[in-house]
């Protein structure tokens, strides 16, 4: 993480802002995965998004059950659109604020725009999509898609860890 960086905030100014349009060009340039299963968050206010309660829940039931290698975490949310957890501290990944009720259906629709070219490489990646986020990237995500796949939505709740952790297994065993 770059130390002494100024935090980007605004809202859908910031999808043109010249780092992050860096960084959203190197996922889609650059980005790759092996593992089967892309398990999709939402990002959080805090920075980095692995600080958070819940994204703490998520790793510590991915490492307790040894499924960090086999699932890979993607973090969604504007105005990076996608960050795959490796990539969580590098900058601007963890130095931006954007409060989700100021993104416009402008916004809106450069997010969905840009997360669907995502979703055309990360098919090529992944055999499986879990969807596990608030409700407002969900609906993002979903409109996103476009057909391209049809993935396994988890509600998003601590309460439903144990059912996310169920689907895991249950599409590990699968693949």
């Amino acid at each position: 993480m770059k130390d002494n960086v100024e935090t980007l905030s605004g809202g859908d100014d910031l999808f043109f802002h010249p780092d992050i349009v860096s960084f959203y060009s190197s996922v889609i340039r650059e980005w790759e995965s092996e593992k089967e299963v892309a398990l999709l968050l939402g990002c959080t206010k805090h920075k980095p998004y692995s600080r958070s309660f819940m994204h703490k829940k998520v790793i510590g039931m991915l490492n307790k059950h040894n499924l960090t290698p086999k699932v890979q975490e993607y973090i969604v949310g504007e105005p990076l659109v996608v960050v795959p957890r490796e990539w969580e501290t590098k900058y601007p990944a963890a130095h931006y604020d954007f409060p989700p009720n100021e993104m416009t259906e402008s916004g809106r629709k450069i997010f969905i725009s840009r997360l669907s070219q995502f979703f055309r490489k990360a098919i090529e990646m992944h055999n499986v999509f879990i969807i596990f986020t608030p409700n407002h990237h969900k609906k993002i995500i979903l409109d996103s898609i476009d057909g391209l796949f049809y993935p396994i939505t988890v509600p998003y709740n601590l309460y439903k860890l144990p059912v996310l952790l169920k689907t895991l297994k249950e599409v590990l065993n699968e693949i």
